[in-house]
């Protein structure tokens, strides 16, 4: 049986952002979710990355019982992508949740991070992991899905656990948004069972602060609070 989980959202949040780049989707029965930031300069890109988010949220039947094969899942979509949609490209970074973890994978500069409750504090909450960025010199994706370049697919495995938070992010709030005003954020929710509308609401908070903080990007967050009983 899938564990508890409550999600929440703020995809392309702002002002003048009806044809934004970003695209989430998620699969609650089977445990998945994902958020993918089209690349802005590539005419197509905003489609790629709904068309990216469902597959990989609807990969198989059998999700609902294993963990998919992120890697290769991941691959065989570049290559669709490739013939589908040619000229674009976008970042993934994904969540599934299974009766005996979670595992998280990611490909390019979105950020994907994963929080536990403080033990020793009554609200508060620690970051356990953060997914690799792939960010070259110059400050831009070094690697994105439906490029030219596809060498890694990042995959990280974590035990069942009794509540877990996760934090997905594109680039553009993620540059803007320091581990304190996220840490913030969730402490409102203390260790507490968040509603879905608790959750929007932080998420469109932070993207409001990440606007005016001075990003101009696309503005997308996701949280992801999952209990296991």
């Amino acid at each position: 049986m899938i564990p508890h989980c409550v999600f929440g959202k703020a995809i392309n949040h702002g002002p003048g952002v009806e044809g934004g780049f970003d695209a989430f989707q998620a699969q609650p029965t089977q445990g998945l979710y994902a958020l993918c930031d089209g690349a802005n300069s590539c005419l197509g890109s905003g489609r790629a990355a709904i068309w990216l988010a469902e597959q990989i949220t609807q990969t198989a039947e059998t999700a609902g019982r294993v963990f998919i094969d992120s890697r290769a899942r991941v691959v065989e979509l570049h290559e669709q992508m490739l013939t589908q949609f040619p000229v674009t490209a976008s970042t993934l970074i994904g969540l599934h949740v299974r009766p005996l973890g979670l595992r998280l994978f990611s490909v390019g500069d979105s950020q994907l991070t994963l929080y536990q409750p403080n033990r020793w504090s009554r609200k508060s909450w620690k970051k356990i992991h953060t997914m690799p960025l792939d960010i070259d010199e110059n400050g831009h994706p070094s690697q994105l899905i439906a490029s030219e370049i596809l060498h890694t697919v990042h995959q990280q495995d974590f035990p069942a656990a009794p509540t877990w938070l996760a934090v997905l992010m594109s680039d553009g709030p993620a540059k803007y948004l320091s581990d304190a005003a996220i840490e913030a954020a969730l402490l409102r929710i203390g260790h507490n069972t968040p509603s879905a509308n608790d959750l929007d609401y932080l998420c469109q908070s932070l993207a409001d602060e990440a606007l005016a903080a001075g990003c101009r990007d696309d503005v997308s967050l996701a949280l992801v609070w999952i209990r296991y009983e």
